[in-house]
């Protein structure tokens, strides 16, 4: 039974790996009894959750998030977005309590899909998503560069788990994406690994790493640079600007406002972000996610919720010290978090809550054997 649920949840998440970006939308429907049952029963069985052996700082942070829906400046999107973080809590559980191995192979099929199809694209041979076009729109199976690059960073932990000689694919990728989030992660984490298996030789990899970093800049200095100037590090200030002073009624720049502390502290909304921002903001086009969900989280949690999940991240790298290829994985993953938005990301998202599950699995091992 163990193994079917793993292949049930492995293959949910090799599926949404894949999956091209499909034009839908969900009807916003107020005083629908459906819905509303939907979420007391979301409710009732992230209350359950309390009784089984799931983390102390996950089971807080679903109390958090429960009564923050009531909290926040949008509370039908809060409404919905809890209702989701119950079905990753119980995928979460799956992962933490399964076997990782039909996980890790569904995820390496998807990688594999995911080279063919940028293969074809690049040798200008696509007659599927691009349409033979010189320069593709789409790379894999998602559009846009940075979108594509955040999938294989994310991707990369799982498959380095299943086995190291994936680092060479991903590096090769990692060259042809042109994506300074994506070659930042696997730098990072590739740094974090030697630090804990070379501790020697740490300032020889310290130099390695500037070196990796410095040529990369030179491969690929155009992604730097926008993102620098009008891209994703440009919006970030407003974007903590918007999340700790309200903004709202004051329509001249820069952006100024009274400090807003239950901002601070608790945050907007879950899931309130997109909506919200460009009224905080007074742009109704800024960028539709903030490029960085550290600030993201922060921007809608504030810093008790945020600080919950960091807690929760540091307490399970803690634990996994004595496996640098986990800590490597979690860091490359944390860094992606900061240029790109793979937890609003239906291709990556599912593949993050797996890679923390069999983390989680792998502590308690740890934890219950004392190694």
């Amino acid at each position: 039974m163990r193994k079917a649920i793993s292949y049930v949840l492995g293959f949910a998440v090799g599926l949404l790996a894949v999956a091209p970006p499909l034009n839908y939308n969900i009807p916003v429907v107020i005083n629908s009894y459906a819905w509303l049952y939907g979420f007391i029963v979301a409710a009732l069985l992230g209350t359950y959750l309390f009784s089984v052996k799931f983390p102390l700082a996950l089971k807080i942070l679903l109390a958090y998030l429960f009564m923050g829906c009531f909290l926040s400046m949008a509370p039908y999107l809060s409404f919905n977005a809890y209702i989701l973080v119950i079905v990753a809590a119980w995928a979460f559980l799956g992962f933490a309590t399964g076997e990782e191995e039909p996980v890790l192979n569904v995820v390496a099929a998807a990688f594999w899909v995911q080279v063919v199809m940028t293969a074809a694209q690049l040798m200008g041979a696509d007659k599927l998503m691009n349409f033979d076009r010189p320069e593709p729109v789409f790379l894999g199976t998602v559009m846009q560069y940075m979108r594509f690059s955040s999938l294989l960073a994310i991707m990369t932990p799982l498959l380095i788990l299943k086995n190291r000689l994936y680092i060479i694919p991903v590096l090769i990728l990692c060259i042809l994406s042109r994506s300074s989030s994506f070659a930042l992660a696997v730098i990072a984490g590739a740094t974090a690994y030697l630090f804990m298996t070379m501790k020697k030789e740490r300032f020889l990899i310290s130099i390695f790493a500037v070196l990796a970093l410095a040529s990369y800049y030179l491969w690929d200095a155009g992604s730097f640079k926008t993102a620098f100037t009008c891209g994703r590090v440009h919006v970030w200030g407003d974007i903590v600007r918007t999340w700790v002073m309200d903004t709202s009624h004051n329509f001249t720049l820069p952006l100024r406002g009274p400090m807003d502390w239950k901002s601070i502290f608790l945050g907007r909304g879950m899931d309130t972000f997109m909506p919200l921002f460009p009224v905080f903001k007074h742009d109704m086009n800024p960028f539709a996610q903030a490029h960085n969900c550290h600030l993201q989280l922060l921007w809608e949690l504030g810093i008790l919720g945020y600080s919950i999940i960091a807690a929760y991240a540091g307490r399970l790298m803690w634990r996994l010290r004595s496996r640098p290829l986990y800590i490597a994985g979690l860091v490359c993953m944390m860094i992606n978090m900061f240029f790109a938005f793979p937890t609003r990301m239906t291709q990556t998202m599912f593949m993050m809550i797996a890679f923390m599950g069999i983390c989680e699995k792998e502590a308690r091992r740890i934890d219950w054997e004392g190694v």
